[in-house]
């Protein structure tokens, strides 16, 4: 694990630094928003970014419009941040009542932290976000169709079972004006496992023939896309559970999927088995 710590009070990301060396996490230090847009962030896991930073338009190509004069410039860093390392885990922060920099914040689901509030709510959001170890249990997201019942049996299962955090429900989020493919993006990022529910929820007859057939919702198979994509189907992170006589698209022929048609407990050795690296 390692951090980068964007802070031009060099007194206070020294703190920062000495806290996370004492969790025995690695961390760099940029003072300046142009010094952090060249760091190379492959290395990194989460940063944590000041909302009021130095800032040299020529070097940043970050405008005064957009930092609001040095008032939103950590924010404008931390965007840039998360477009080059979508993955990246941020953490913003600041002195100073900062309405527009919090509302960005909890609209992007990003932990905004006050500084005053010292060294234990720094810990608490560190450990929330799995920076230092402590209290974080994977969390997981569910990509469902019609069937609430299912639904609400994998939700219980992941919490009570596996003892993991809540896992995301997406209609259950907050919309906070985004579209839905956002609100999607938005969510989808910060998740550690995926569980999709096939279940056969729309019924269909081929062309020239009168055979029916079920398939799952057509937004069931396009989030299972984007998390291939995201998660990579090898990685063992998106577990497909499949339930009743559905058709699965052709391109995922010979994929190994949980048959929870007897419901999620009757399979559940077999899911705990797949996560049990995670």
């Amino acid at each position: 694990m390692k951090v980068l710590i964007v802070e031009d009070d060099h007194f206070y990301a020294q703190s920062v630094r000495e806290l996370l060396a004492d969790c025995q996490v690695e961390s760099t230090v940029s003072g300046s928003a142009g010094d952090a847009l060249t760091v190379d962030l492959s290395p990194f896991h989460a940063a944590v970014v000041d909302v009021m930073l130095p800032n040299d338009p020529k070097v940043s190509n970050i405008t005064a419009e957009e930092s609001r004069g040095g008032f939103m410039t950590g924010v404008a860093v931390a965007r840039r941040l998360v477009a080059k390392k979508p993955e990246l885990q941020i953490i913003m922060m600041s002195s100073v009542t900062n309405v527009e920099a919090e509302k960005w914040a909890l609209q992007q689901s990003v932990p905004f932290f006050e500084k005053n509030k010292g060294r234990d709510a720094l810990l608490e959001v560190l450990r929330k976000l799995g920076v230092i170890s402590g209290t974080r249990t994977p969390l997981a997201f569910i990509v469902h169709g019609h069937d609430s019942a299912a639904i609400l049996e994998l939700k219980n299962y992941i919490q009570n079972t596996l003892k993991w955090q809540e896992p995301i429900v997406l209609r259950e989020q907050p919309s906070l004006g985004k579209t839905l493919i956002e609100k999607f993006e938005t969510f989808a990022r910060k998740v550690d496992c995926v569980f999709v529910l096939l279940t056969p929820d729309d019924q269909v007859i081929a062309s020239g023939t009168n055979d029916e057939k079920r398939r799952s919702r057509q937004n069931v198979i396009f989030e299972l896309g984007f998390f291939y994509a995201s998660l990579e189907r090898s990685s063992g992170r998106v577990l497909l559970l499949h339930k009743g006589g559905v058709e699965l698209p052709s391109d995922i022929s010979g994929i190994v999927w949980i048959d929870i048609s007897k419901g999620i407990a009757e399979a559940g050795e077999q899911i705990r088995k797949e996560v049990a690296r995670l």
